[in-house]
């Protein structure tokens, strides 16, 4: 006997322990009463009382009231169902401190919607049930083109559907104990523009032959910086924007029915990348070379790092320009950096200069003989031919005078 007591008391206290407010936290009660529309009570309903990080359930009494026991100052929401009634959406407690709560049901009904169009069922179109503003239940069609809710409250609705590629629909609906309606969606297309431009200027402009690509549909060229695509209706589409050169920018957009919201704008910029120009190609070794460094735009780039065989030797000012020396002769690499870009590499080429003096030859033009007590005076254009000529031109003239 002793040991059936000691059992049902481990019951009890396992099923307290179950649904009872967390220990230490104090409990109030909450009297709930399910009725109808129309007033009339409900028995033998499920509550459903839920709580952050709590729940209880219990059944209303043939007088459809019930106890409900929760967290002082909780916010506590309240579902019911029967077997013929239902509530769509929970009520919310806040601040549960005890007291009177009446949750309304309303008798239980069930939808379908058939979707079709010109050539048959539509497979995964969205349903959508709304009510006094709030969406009730939603979901998709299946292969034979049905969707049919849960149970829900009997009453009226609004009803849409949506595809990809279709336009939408919506209606309005009073849903019954069983309730079934068809629905035809029609597909269609929507001119949409797209403008491609480099957002490095300002103003932007635009990129001339740039490619735009759109997800399982296709690429175009823009002409002009533009291009247009025929989209289906209601789509939503990644659209990409590169050219060569050029960093690729992608994008989703929800293409609607309405081909007047204006050009799609799509931007991107050349890629980062930096250039070293030397002011020569070659340079005397001890002289200094100066260099510029441009961005992929061709501006000049301040702070660059200029590096000479993989040797910082300079840092470019405002107008992108350094110099620094050259020491050696032969090939030099000359690159620069900023911000993690790196320049190619650009090759220079040191020359060396011999600036020793050159010795003069050895004149061999004769001087004549030193004299003496004097210097050494060359007889400019006096030779032993024109001696002995001088001679005989003497001779010549003393004989005539003897005549």
């Amino acid at each position: 006997m002793r040991r059936h007591l000691l059992l049902v008391a481990v019951l009890l206290v396992s099923v307290v322990a179950g649904v009872a407010p967390a220990a230490g936290q104090e409990s109030v009660t909450l009297t709930v009463t399910v009725e109808t529309g129309s007033g009339d009570t409900v028995g033998g309903a499920t509550i459903n009382a839920t709580w952050d990080g709590g729940s209880r359930t219990t059944t209303t009494a043939s007088n459809g009231k019930a106890f409900v026991d929760v967290p002082r100052g909780a916010d506590v929401r309240l579902g019911a169902e029967s077997d013929e009634y239902i509530r769509n959406t929970p009520i919310l407690v806040e601040n549960a401190q005890g007291g009177d709560v009446t949750v309304e049901v309303a008798p239980k009904g069930q939808f379908t919607l058939r979707v079709s169009d010109t050539e048959g069922a539509v497979e995964d179109a969205l349903v959508t049930l709304r009510r006094d503003g709030e969406t009730i239940v939603e979901g998709r069609t299946g292969p034979d083109g049905r969707y049919t809710t849960p149970v829900i409250e009997q009453g009226n609705y609004f009803v849409r559907t949506f595809k990809s590629g279709y336009y939408r629909n919506a209606t309005r609906v009073d849903v019954g104990a069983d309730t079934t309606t068809n629905i035809e969606m029609r597909t269609g297309t929507v001119n949409v523009e797209f403008e491609v431009l480099d957002d490095h200027f300002d103003p932007p402009q635009t990129v001339p032959d740039a490619r735009v690509q759109i997800d399982t549909i296709g690429t175009q060229r823009t002409t002009q910086g533009t291009v247009t695509f025929t989209l289906p209706v209601n789509s939503r589409y990644q659209v990409s924007a590169t050219k060569d050169g050029y960093t690729t920018n992608a994008s989703r957009y929800f293409f609607g029915t309405d081909a007047s919201t204006g050009t799609k704008t799509l931007t991107i910029q050349r890629e980062r990348n930096l250039s070293v120009d030397p002011a020569n190609e070659r340079i005397v070794v001890g002289e200094r070379l100066s260099v510029t460094v441009t961005n992929a735009y061709g501006e000049p780039v301040a702070n660059a790092t200029v590096s000479l065989d993989g040797d910082q030797v300079a840092t470019t000012d405002g107008d992108g320009q350094a110099r620094f020396l050259i020491q050696e002769a032969g090939e030099h690499t000359i690159t620069a950096g900023r911000n993690g870009v790196t320049s190619p590499g650009v090759v220079v080429d040191g020359v060396a200069v011999d600036d020793s003096t050159p010795t003069a030859s050895p004149s061999a033009t004769p001087t004549a003989s030193a004299t003496p007590g004097g210097p050494q005076v060359p007889l400019p254009g006096f030779t032993p031919v024109t001696a002995v000529l001088a001679l005989l031109a003497l001779a010549g003239v003393a004989l005539l005078s003897r005549r």
